[in-house]
């Protein structure tokens, strides 16, 4: 049986976490990060593309398609926090769009709904667009 100073201890650790990454981030952050609802890899996506940035991180785009309109998102990243945050925002902008539309997306479109990034981690918001993009082309290179 564990001691209960040491889960006391767990708690309070996990509780300046969620504190200090919402105090850092901003709530629409700290939402999408505390319930990513896209993360997961989608079986049978009609496409699909994963890009790797320069920090390492790894973003994968699925899509389900109806008459070129996306009807369904999802994602999966190796990558940090900022890189889930933004690879479901990405999914989430992208949902119930045309192609075209999703394709006109921008990193910037991710940052403002985040209400922005600090400087060292928005080069995720441009990886998750890209690599939503990169989905799109494959699709039209079909």
């Amino acid at each position: 049986m564990q001691d209960k100073s040491f889960d006391d201890l767990v708690a309070n650790i996990q509780n300046e976490i969620l504190q200090q990454t919402e105090e850092e981030f901003g709530q629409a952050f700290f939402e999408r990060w505390n319930n990513p609802q896209f993360m997961q890899e989608m079986e049978y996506p009609d496409t699909s593309a994963s890009l790797t940035g320069s920090c390492g991180d790894t973003m994968q785009i699925f899509l389900k398609l109806e008459r070129d309109n996306i009807v369904d998102a999802s994602f999966f990243t190796s990558g940090c926090g900022a890189s889930i945050v933004c690879g479901n925002t990405a999914c989430e902008l992208a949902m119930h769009k045309s192609l075209e539309q999703a394709a006109a997306l921008e990193g910037e479109d991710v940052l403002e709904v985040l209400g922005g990034l600090p400087e060292e981690h928005q080069h995720c918001a441009h990886l998750a667009v890209q690599t939503l993009r990169e989905a799109i082309r494959s699709y039209w290179a079909i």
